[in-house]
């Protein structure tokens, strides 16, 4: 990971903000390290924490100039050592390291038992969230909505959730190559046909657009950071989105597409490319069934404009509810 902005560090480490369980990055790149931690909630430095998590960093690199490098010639491997010191060597290493197209990473960073999050006041519906590397903010952004959430493993099968006796269904975000998570796949096709509404973010946003018969591509540079401009296609709103993805969703704008749960199309867009930012799935009355965006609703801490996409949620699950109760 290489960061942007050249003064890194200075807000220091705390353990209230952790969005996971740890630093999943390879290596960390910044430009000025900072020497002093000056937040009052710090309780210790970045290096410290890069270090006790065995995560490797290097300061005093030009990162602007990598990043116009990188913005030339796209996402590339890269090493970092403190022990080869031969260029032509740790070349050698870098391009022996698998890329990162048809890379599987799921299992790396997916919970191994299932937890449970309960819901914040009284509880209106229980979700099944199948965790492809979630965030912690996801559960608990459901939870202030009343919804009990059950945080399962990627390995979890369509008994698993029916086990749950769920209202909807989520999937997380994550990282690697869409393309090679078929297991995934498997599993959504299989929530889709229970009928259950179904929410996916980033990776999970991809996940239901491969279950839809979609393909997806990795793009050249991928979308990072919180300043990403994204068009809700249904409200004509634009928002502006946190996004972490290399990968993104082959699907036709403006087009709709006949599959077997329904009506699939695309619901946002990128404004800076046209990127697919989302899609939906919905019934022939034309009622929402499911939905998936690319980019981080649950962001922290922010932007903002986003959170509606929980209470979207909550309206299908009530929807389907109401019809069943009917």
């Amino acid at each position: 990971m290489v960061a942007t902005a050249p003064h890194i560090g200075n807000t220091g480490w705390n353990d209230e903000d952790d969005e996971s369980r740890r630093i999943w990055v390879a290596g960390y790149v910044v430009r000025d390290l900072s020497r002093v931690r000056s937040n009052w909630r710090s309780n210790r430095s970045l290096d410290e924490a890069l270090s006790a998590q065995g995560v490797v960093g290097i300061a005093e690199v030009d990162t602007r100039a990598l990043t116009r490098h990188l913005r030339e010639r796209g996402a590339m491997r890269v090493g970092i050592s403190t022990l080869e010191s031969d260029p032509a060597k740790l070349l050698e290493k870098v391009l022996a390291t698998p890329v990162m197209s048809g890379a599987n990473l799921v299992a790396d960073v997916t919970i191994a038992a299932a937890e449970v999050v309960p819901a914040l006041g009284t509880k209106r519906f229980t979700v099944a969230a199948i965790d492809l590397g979630i965030k912690d903010m996801t559960p608990v952004r459901m939870a202030e909505r009343g919804i009990e959430v059950h945080v399962l493993p990627a390995s979890s099968t369509i008994e698993d959730i029916r086990r749950v006796n769920p209202d909807g269904v989520f999937f997380s975000n994550g990282p690697g190559d869409p393309a090679a998570a078929d297991d995934a796949v498997t599993l959504l096709t299989h929530v889709l046909d229970e009928g259950l509404p179904f929410f996916g973010i980033c990776f999970g946003n991809q996940i239901f657009g491969r279950a839809l018969g979609f393909g997806t591509y990795k793009l050249k540079y991928g979308h990072r950071g919180i300043n990403q401009p994204v068009m809700d296609l249904r409200t004509r709103k634009v928002e502006i989105t946190a996004q972490n993805h290399g990968f993104a969703v082959d699907a036709p704008l403006g087009q709709d597409t006949e599959t077997a749960w329904g009506v699939a199309r695309v619901s946002h867009v990128c404004l800076n490319d046209n990127v697919v930012e989302g899609l939906e799935l919905t019934d022939d009355a034309g009622r929402l069934r499911s939905f998936s965006v690319q980019y981080h609703p649950e962001a922290a801490a922010g932007p903002h404009d986003s959170a509606y996409l929980f209470d979207r949620f909550v309206d299908v699950m009530a929807a389907r509810t109401a019809g069943e109760e009917a």
